[in-house]
């Protein structure tokens, strides 16, 4: 066992009681969440809020902190217990004592972020939230951990080469960190020297964007840092610390320092209060409630408890004094009771999704919707699923009857909230899929099956003309009718998804082939009434071209012009088997040379692998569906 082994681990002994605190600090939560709230009412997102996209990160001066604690439990510690003298007499050259302190901080760091990474990745796998759609994700998880790793390492070489100077040498760093994020908004390029910004996170679609440049720099100013702080210490600026310790013993400079420290924090107390008051939200109401914080109020009516911003309550005026309307035409077409109140919350700002219900909760995006028309068909749309939800307790088989579930709550949405257009354009898409996909019941009755060959949104639209033809056939009852059959007593479970469907619609007193000629007849009847807007539609075909830098382009060719309005995008993803959360998707520039030609580019290092899956996708307009080809596998 070599000297510097010896000192290594003396070292990690004296850092222990630091480790355990950090990791306590870090994972703590593993020990007080399970006894407080129920583990599926957590995602990542709760577990873990250093994931979410922000513009700041309150994380980055615990880990700053925490770096500069095990920093100044290095030298300063050996001068404090008098043991430095002892250590300079061993057999062991300088350079190596200070190799093994840094080394053994550096572990310490290590630890802590990586306890945190197992014990969240512990804690989200065994969360499976009901309403949240992003949950723990290794690839992400690891790139935070690196992040959070590299700030711990940044901050303890600054913290390294503060104490030689004890408390002094941290006063100018906390003043320029105070006054860096200060002043940062109204001078840009001093991002660059704010280290909080690394774990700031930042996403292109689904993918965490590393922050190269500002790691580079300040990578750069932290070895900078550490050979400093290596000829403080060890090298021919060591006299610098003996001076200071000799002016610290002394009467006069216990003194000065006293002084100094009430008027340092003195001074930190007033940048810290500015910079609260700055960041406090306004009371005043924002027209469009962007880039304010979430202030909620609550708001009760006969059948809803909602939840609303209170900057943008003037937008959901219209909508609260709706809302029972909606909940009781909704409930007269299902045939239901009226149940219990439902709790919706309008305060969601998921680029995700336009609506999340579970039971009797559902929320909103309130902030993402201008259309007072729209917003009220998707929260008729989420009140649909609310009902579906109870009326089925929950016994639905969730792989046969997405469809149903997606389109029913479709059509009733603009039963209630009619738009003609807009009903147009959808079955647009959903005729141009059908025919020039030759899908056949088994396609969209089987949600893997249709997940693995199609695009997954095709639910929507084919769900919502399935059952126009189920209620122009069978009237407007059938589709409460069908969901009350789904929760029968004795109804067979794992069958089939055709099979499931017929037993289902029988049970209800309907007749599957009967269902599936009128929603045949009501394909064709659509096919003949736009004809003009499919065949508007064109045909994508093309795959990978190439590299370009840091980037794969794909390119994708038309079979035909597209509409002047149109935009054009690819999903990526690994395979059939990866969920919503793991595809990437980027729109696409038209080639000015050619219009008939369209280029994706996405960043080499968010692709899945070497191997993957593209989906080629035409919107004809700035609002309504999009028509998507088929999956197909690329290779880089």
């Amino acid at each position: 066992m070599t000297a510097l082994y010896r000192l290594y681990r003396k070292e990690l002994r004296a850092l222990a009681p630091f480790a355990l605190l950090g990791m306590l600090l870090a994972s703590g939560d593993l020990f007080v969440r399970p006894l407080t709230e129920r583990h599926d009412e957590s995602s990542w997102v709760d577990i873990a809020g250093y994931i979410e996209p922000t513009t700041e990160s309150s994380s980055a001066w615990i880990w700053m902190v925490l770096a500069a604690s095990i920093a100044y439990a290095a030298y300063p510690r050996e001068h404090d217990e008098g043991t430095i003298a002892l250590l300079h007499s061993l057999p062991i050259r300088p350079s190596s004592i200070y190799l093994a302190k840094v080394a053994a901080g550096w572990t310490a760091l290590f630890a802590i972020v990586a306890v945190l990474l197992i014990t969240d990745g512990l804690q989200s796998n065994l969360s499976p939230a009901s309403l949240e759609g992003g949950q723990w994700r290794l690839g992400l998880a690891l790139e935070l951990a690196a992040l959070q790793l590299a700030l711990c390492l940044i901050a303890y070489g600054h913290a390294l080469l503060a104490s030689v100077a004890r408390l002094f040498g941290l006063i100018p760093y906390v003043v320029l960190l105070l006054m860096t994020n200060i002043l940062e908004d109204s001078i840009p390029p001093l991002i660059w020297a704010d280290p909080t910004e690394l774990v700031a996170p930042r996403y292109h679609g689904r993918s965490l964007v590393i922050p190269w440049a500002p790691l580079a720099a300040q990578a750069s100013l932290a070895l900078f840092a550490y050979g400093l702080a290596y000829l403080s210490w060890v090298g021919p600026a060591a006299r610098v610390g003996r001076a200071i310790e000799r002016l610290r013993a002394s009467l006069g400079g216990k003194l000065v320092a006293g002084c100094a420290g009430v008027f340092a924090l003195g001074l930190l107390a007033l940048i810290a209060l500015g910079v609260l008051v700055g960041g406090m939200p306004d009371d005043e109401e924002h027209e469009d409630g962007e880039g304010s914080a979430i202030v909620a109020s609550e708001v009760t009516t006969e059948r809803y408890r909602l939840t609303i911003p209170s900057d943008l309550r003037g937008r959901a005026e219209p909508l609260i004094a709706d809302a029972d309307r909606l909940h009781e035409a909704v409930r007269v077409r299902l045939g239901a009771d009226v149940g219990p109140v439902l709790v919706a919350d309008l305060t969601d700002t998921s680029a995700e999704h336009l609506g999340l219900t579970a039971w009797t909760t559902l929320r909103v995006g309130l902030a993402g919707e201008r259309d007072p028309e729209q917003l009220r068909r998707t929260f008729t749309h989420e009140t649909a699923h609310a009902f579906q939800h109870r009326l089925t307790d929950g016994r639905a088989s969730s792989g046969a009857t997405r469809f149903f579930m997606e389109g029913s709550a479709e059509h009733l949405a603009q039963a209630v909230v009619p738009d003609a257009e807009e009903l147009a354009r959808v079955r647009a898409v959903a005729v141009a899929s059908w025919t020039r996909h030759r899908m056949r019941f088994e396609d969209l009755a089987d949600d893997e099956r249709l997940r693995a060959r199609f695009d997954p949104l095709l639910v929507y639209p084919l769900g919502e003309l399935f059952t126009a033809a189920l209620v122009e056939t069978y009237g407007e009852g059938a589709i409460g009718n069908v969901l009350r059959a789904m929760r029968r007593d004795g109804a067979p479970r794992d069958l089939p998804p055709r099979a499931y469907w017929e037993d289902t619609l029988r049970a209800a007193g309907y007749d599957l082939e009967t269902a599936l000629a009128a929603f045949e007849r009501a394909v064709s009847r659509e096919a003949e009434r736009q004809r003009a807007a499919i065949d508007a539609l064109p045909r994508l075909g093309g795959g990978v071209r190439g590299r370009e830098g840091g980037s794969l382009v794909l390119e994708a060719t038309l079979d035909r012009d597209a509409p002047p309005s149109a935009s054009f995008f690819v999903q990526v993803r690994s395979g059939p088997n990866a969920g919503d959360t793991e595809t990437v998707g980027v729109e696409g520039e038209v080639d000015p040379s050619n219009p008939r030609r369209v280029t994706f580019r996405l960043l080499a290092p968010l692709l899945p692998g070497g191997r993957f899956q593209i989906l080629f996708s035409v919107a004809p307009g700035p609002r309504g569906w999009a028509f998507s080809e088929s999956w197909q596998w690329a290779s880089r």
